[in-house]
């Protein structure tokens, strides 16, 4: 498939538009299941009622939610429209509703008792990283010393999803562990270096082995530190879908709830639109709904 002449075509159009490489795996994914699907028919002569029956067979046989349907329909709308040129006008007909479940989030409370899980050092900060700032796994994990100002107390965040840099403020408290951390292992490039595999059996120490590092700590060690910690803490049970990305949806209702603004928190989490950041006002409703019933069973009413 990889090496068809429309793949090929495809794949610089998308590389051109400034896609990120996940995307444009996902958009070329999406364009090789339909070809897949017409096998007798090159990809660029599909018509309009092919495209309709292969998003039906999605919805209808294959059972995709409303966010992987539209995710399909973006990647071939790109493929015909953008890239072919063809004015269909099916793409404005097709409406997908897509049933976006209210983020899950932890208490401060058991945020903290999480946090004090960690005891290795790296992770600790690593997490107390991600939750006082709200950031992504991937953007906690590439941050660089040079990323953090002490002196106006702020964070660059520059691998970003959308690629745009993005200033999140630090408490002092947070710079102070991010620096003890740091001063640690003295890594020139990362602030959460990646010791390697090997590390245990060579006989290096972890604080030499952090410090000649030249990749970040990978996304897998995250995981698993999480899935130990959230066993450990005793929180499994009540939060089954606790992972990284619960930290930000945590901080982003906490800071809700503290009373900064919408638009401020869009920001600091570096959604492009308001849209997303939406949600928060529902958790925050709940929150409130919880509190006016635990209102009414105290005594002297």
């Amino acid at each position: 498939m990889a090496t068809t002449e429309w793949y090929q075509d495809y794949l610089r159009f998308v590389q051109l538009k400034g896609l990120r490489g996940r995307s444009i795996k996902t958009y070329l994914g999406w364009a090789s299941q339909l070809a897949d699907h017409f096998p007798d028919t090159p990809l660029p002569d599909l018509g309009p009622p092919q495209v309709l029956d292969f998003l039906i067979h999605l919805q209808a046989e294959r059972k995709l939610s409303g966010s992987t349907l539209n995710q399909a329909v973006c990647a071939l709308r790109t493929f015909y429209r953008d890239h072919l040129g063809k004015t269909w006008k099916i793409w404005a007909k097709i409406k997908i509703q897509r049933i976006e479940p209210l983020p899950h989030v932890l208490t401060r409370e058991e945020v903290a008792k999480l946090l004090r899980t960690f005891r290795d050092g790296r992770y600790r900060a690593y997490f107390t990283l991600v939750y006082q700032c709200g950031l992504r796994l991937s953007e906690a994990l590439h941050v660089r010393p040079k990323d953090i100002d002490g002196e106006r107390l702020v964070l660059r965040v520059t691998h970003t999803k959308g690629g745009k840099p993005r200033e999140v403020p630090i408490s002092p408290e947070l710079l102070v562990r991010l620096r003890r951390f740091w001063a640690w292992h003295r890594n020139p490039d990362w602030l959460f270096p990646a010791p390697g595999r090997a590390w245990k059996s060579s006989g290096i120490p972890l604080k030499q082995a952090l410090h000649d590092s030249r990749r970040p700590m990978t996304d897998s060690s995250a995981w698993a530190a999480m899935n130990l910690a959230r066993a450990e803490c005793g929180l499994s049970k009540k939060h089954e879908k606790l992972c990284t990305h619960t930290l930000r949806h945590s901080y982003a209702t906490h800071m809700l709830d503290a009373g900064t603004s919408l638009r401020q928190i869009s920001a600091y989490l570096g959604h492009t639109t308001l849209k997303p950041t939406l949600v928060y006002l529902h958790l925050t409703e709940i929150s409130e709904a919880k509190a006016r019933d635990a209102l009414r069973t105290l005594p002297g009413v």
